[in-house]
């Protein structure tokens, strides 16, 4: 099989400022008034075409930063970033949607932001709506959508496209159970006809079922990397260590 994502030694870094007016100052005086925080460190795996790998850790850890980097939305700070392939992302809710237009609007504008010209978003703009579900509200500003009606239409922009790369990030925990059990399946067949899936879940019973390989990060830095099952099984080992109360011990011995 043919290599569709390999990262090397990739980093992300940003400035951060403990006031906002301190990056003027900054400036003004040419003297350094920011520290450096590395939201991924040293990141390096690579993943074979076809393949799932599910990504996991806690708030913070750094997981959004690396599938926006795996997106080609975010440039490394170091290191390299190479995806092979026609890529679709779903990120964040409601990323890349205009409030103000409808959802037909936006169903158009996602698909010519993907790549398409006019006669493919004519081919893919009917499976965009199918796969909705979202009847008369389709002619609706997405502005009126709830959370789970947005969540409809991102996915369904993403998916119909046929990516050689497909990158989902939380997307399945909004929504009715319907509609979580219809992507679930969208994604395994996505699967079946041999495309790549990096899929990122607290669910990891989803992770579990979905991905054959896991990366736990943990403060920008994979932790472990493997096979999905016993990834999952050491982050959950992990945590249930943390939640255990703590026994402290006294000069006494109580």
């Amino acid at each position: 099989m043919s290599v569709a994502i390999r990262i090397e030694q990739a980093g992300v870094c940003y400035r951060r400022y403990a006031k906002p007016r301190d990056a003027l100052w900054e400036w003004v005086s040419r003297r350094p008034r920011h520290e450096v925080f590395h939201a991924l460190q040293n990141i390096s795996f690579e993943l074979e075409q076809g393949v799932s790998l599910g990504i996991i850790g806690d708030n913070g850890a750094g997981k959004s930063t690396l599938l926006r980097l795996l997106a080609g939305n975010l440039s490394p700070s170091s290191g390299a970033c190479v995806v092979r392939g026609r890529r679709s992302a779903l990120l964040e809710l409601g990323t890349g949607l205009h409030g103000e237009y409808s959802g037909l609007e936006n169903a158009r504008l996602g698909l010519a932001l993907r790549g398409l010209d006019s006669a493919a978003i004519a081919q893919h703009l009917p499976k965009v709506l199918a796969f909705a579900e979202l009847g008369t509200f389709i002619h609706q500003p997405v502005k009126t959508y709830s959370s789970g009606m947005a969540v409809r239409l991102v996915f369904a922009i993403a998916a119909v496209v046929e990516p050689e790369v497909l990158i989902v990030d939380e997307a399945l925990s909004v929504g009715d159970q319907y509609f979580q059990k219809k992507s679930l399946d969208h994604l395994r067949t996505t699967l079946e006809q041999g495309a790549t899936l990096v899929f990122c879940s607290h669910n990891l019973y989803q992770v579990r079922e979905l991905c054959q390989q896991a990366v736990w990060l943990e403060q920008g830095k994979i932790k472990m990397l493997g096979d999905s099952q016993r990834v999952v099984d050491a982050y959950q080992d992990a945590v249930r260590a943390r939640q255990q109360p703590q026994t402290v011990v006294t000069s006494s011995g109580k």
